[in-house]
């Protein structure tokens, strides 16, 4: 076997180090990979947002229906009479059997619902601004009424369309006094829809 020695020489060129083109060539390679990379980023965003734009519009939700509150019926001295009217035609159609004992019909005790007392709820004030615009509408107002008739919590049910107009109605609904709820003969605390109308001068 042979042993064959190397010399180092420091200034001999070095075989295992590639020509400095090619060194050149290799650096340059991960800027370019980079560059790729970003065309490729920003082709993909640019197609997200394309298709995005292109999504079918999400429909707005459908208006409320409108809030329509009626005052009870007074119906106590009608049923009354319906029910004499009844007993009485039931008494001469059965007059041959013999009729069996009858309670009398207990009354349900009546509720009634929290109304404005019209002596003590004054107009409320038109907003000049709104005026000059000719703005008019119904605000719905939502009344918290205590048992004591004055009115503890006030909020927007339905606005009129106008800033101005909504603010003077629950001003003015604050200073309003209303006849209380009752339920079994005893005054209550409700909640009680109140609409405020406006309407400009023609």
């Amino acid at each position: 076997m042979s042993t064959t020695s190397h010399s180092i020489d420091p200034n001999a060129p070095d075989r295992d180090t590639p020509p400095a083109p090619e060194a050149a060539a290799i650096q340059a390679a991960p800027s370019r990979t980079g560059l790729w990379l970003l065309m490729i980023l920003l082709g993909a965003t640019f197609l997200g947002w394309y298709l995005y734009g292109k999504r079918a519009p999400v429909a707005p939700p459908a208006p409320l229906p409108p809030i329509v509150a009626l005052p009870p019926l007074d119906r106590g001295a009608n049923d009354a009479g319906a029910i004499a009217n009844a007993a009485n035609t039931a008494n001469k159609s059965n007059a041959a059997k013999p009729a069996p004992s009858a309670k009398p019909v207990a009354a349900k005790p009546r509720a009634t619902q929290a109304r404005p007392i019209a002596s003590r709820s004054p107009e409320p004030r038109y907003p000049a601004a709104a005026l000059r615009r000719g703005e008019g509408g119904t605000v719905v107002l939502r009344v918290n009424v205590g048992a004591d008739g004055v009115p503890d919590d006030i909020a927007v049910s339905r606005r009129s369309g106008s800033r101005d107009l909504d603010r003077a109605a629950m001003t003015a609904v604050r200073d309003w006094r209303f006849k209380p709820a009752t339920r079994n003969g005893r005054e209550v605390a409700s909640v009680v829809e109140q609409p405020v109308e406006f309407r400009p001068l023609q």
